[in-house]
């Protein structure tokens, strides 16, 4: 062998039929295929939805391949941000829609309607109609109607706030994704309304009540989607009640080792010996709450006030109109 021949070992040859085979695989996606066209709409896309530009690759490039299936070239970059397959998809994966289930039903009772959609994984949802959904269930794909998911209408900002990608921070390609929670939210409004009642002794602003029940759905679905956990009612209205100017006026002189419903129920229970109005009750409860005054002392004082002189007086005085009739004295 001649000394300026080149010596070629197998491994040269191998490595080199690998990256070839790489380069072949990698040329199948828009990202290979044309790369500085795939850079410009997967930023423009991040851009235009504050999302992380890494959440949409996937997306991205299914959009050119299905586009390069209909027109048998990668498009350009404007082309394909300007698809409206390619708006409508981006805009499903960045307001959350995407969470929602493969096959959406939104319940709009003030409309009077109902609306269906079906979720595509790559081209986002697509309007459908009752047809369409009976059409699946005559075939036997969906007999029984379990793969709907049916949202109120009125939910539908709190739930998309809690599962879209902005605000849970989680990427991915959206069909494999946990979806978005149902609730119901008048049950919701009564059980945050009980609770109100009880702990801060007043009744609750109808805004207060839509702000729980709508927090409440937002942070469940985030969390639900986010961390696979599901977030506790109760805990989450009592955090938000312990926050309230309301709650400290109320609470601030309560013991470390007393519950709110112990240091309610002492005077609570001091106050209803007395027979007060409901009215005159609660506002002598609430005097032993701000104040944080021993139970005996609050008793006395309770037992001095006018309403409760009154009421023991004519209490007093029917006893006695009582047992003199009893005993014969009392008059005709």
């Amino acid at each position: 062998m001649a000394d300026d021949e080149t010596t070629i070992r197998f491994s040269d040859v191998e490595d080199a039929v690998a990256r070839g085979v790489a380069t072949a695989l990698d040329s199948g996606k828009y990202s290979s295929g044309a790369p500085e066209e795939y850079a410009y709409v997967r930023k423009t896309f991040a851009d235009q939805y504050d999302l992380p530009a890494s959440d949409l690759t996937w997306r991205i490039n299914e959009l050119a391949a299905q586009w390069k299936d209909e027109h048998g070239r990668w498009p350009k970059g404007t082309e394909l941000y300007q698809w409206d397959t390619a708006q409508n998809s981006i805009w499903t994966y960045a307001t959350g829609f995407s969470r929602l289930g493969s096959i959406i039903t939104i319940d709009d009772p003030e409309a009077g309607a109902q609306y269906h959609y079906y979720n595509d994984p790559v081209r986002g949802l697509v309007n459908w109609s009752q047809d369409d959904l009976l059409r699946i269930r005559n075939r036997g794909i969906d007999p029984e109607g379990k793969a709907v998911s049916t949202y109120a209408a009125a939910d539908l900002p709190a739930i998309l706030a809690g599962v879209s990608p902005r605000s849970t921070g989680s990427g991915g390609r959206g069909s494999a994704a946990r979806t978005a929670q149902t609730f119901d939210r008048r049950e919701l409004a009564r059980a945050a309304m009980e609770r109100w009642r009880g702990e801060l002794m007043e009744e609750p602003d109808d805004k207060e009540l839509e702000r729980l029940v709508s927090g409440y759905i937002k942070d469940a679905n985030a969390f639900w989607v986010g961390k696979a956990g599901r977030l506790d009612f109760d805990t989450y209205i009592m955090d938000n009640l312990e926050r309230t100017p309301r709650w400290s006026t109320l609470y601030s002189k309560k013991p470390p080792a007393m519950t709110p419903a112990e240091y309610r129920a002492q005077y609570q229970q001091s106050v209803g010996q007395f027979g007060l109005s409901s009215r005159t009750a609660q506002k002598q409860v609430e005097s032993g709450l701000t104040s944080g005054a021993g139970v005996a002392g609050f008793t006395e004082r309770v037992s001095r006030t006018r309403e409760a002189r009154t009421i023991n007086a004519g209490t007093y005085s029917q006893r006695f109109a009582q047992s003199m009739a009893q005993s014969g004295l009392g008059g005709t």
